[in-house]
């Protein structure tokens, strides 16, 4: 697994288990590793001047191995989070999901303070997030060649799971739409730290599982099918 800083559960199985203003493009290099990062800050609404006085920073692991993220948890201090990649291709080029595991923001502003944190988001504002971010990177060229200009692309549903497994089940990244559009979906599985009924390894996480902004880059293009 790599480290890179800066960057329910109803019955927790395998896994441990609105929007808000988009962040400046990202360089595309930097897009898929830094995406959970991101997912930690959107859907927390992160105060980042706070959160950094209080002596906060986040940590994301990337796990290589899928067995090794299923049993992972994020922790909340030190603010550790987790992601999980799958690719395109057999050589593990061109990603294509990612998978987030992050902490919601009711544990944060238990633990750094009220002000560190906002109201808990959907995961679709990160998929949000990424649209703009890919739409923003296209050259004049490659808007000229566009398969999905950014009309025909929808923000789809924020699908709830109940359990780490069913989290973990195969969940599509897009699909097309009756009118043709491409529809971008999310996955989540949100335990806010105040549902004291489960145990406190098991609060305060929200999981997401989102597009790559890679793959939505060679959808929008026609370079990748749905």
């Amino acid at each position: 697994m790599r480290q890179r800083t800066g960057r329910v559960l109803l019955a927790l199985g395998l896994a441990g288990s609105a929007l808000v203003s988009v962040p400046a493009p990202a360089a595309a290099a930097g897009w898929v590793d830094d995406l959970c990062i991101r997912a930690q800050k959107q859907t927390s609404q992160l105060n980042e001047g706070a959160f950094t006085a209080a002596g906060g920073s986040i940590t994301n692991v990337d796990y290589a191995d899928f067995e090794a993220f299923k049993e992972s948890k994020p922790q909340a201090q030190p603010l550790t989070i987790g992601s999980y990649i799958t690719y395109e291709d057999a050589a593990k080029t061109q990603p294509k999901q990612v998978r987030c595991k992050t902490k919601t923001s009711d544990h944060i502003k238990t633990v750094y303070g009220a002000g560190t944190a906002g109201v808990e988001q959907d995961c679709k504002v990160i998929n949000a997030g990424t649209v703009e971010q890919v739409f923003a990177s296209l050259t004049d060229q490659e808007r000229a060649s566009l398969v999905y200009p950014r009309n025909k692309v929808v923000i789809g549903f924020d699908w709830p799971a109940f359990t780490g497994a069913d989290w973990l089940w195969d969940f599509p990244v897009a699909f097309l739409g009756w009118d043709g559009k491409l529809n971008l979906p999310s996955r989540n599985l949100n335990v806010p730290w105040a549902w004291a009924i489960f145990p406190e390894n098991f609060r305060g996480q929200h999981y997401c599982t989102l597009i790559a902004p890679q793959y939505l880059k060679r959808l929008i293009l026609g370079q990748a099918q749905v």
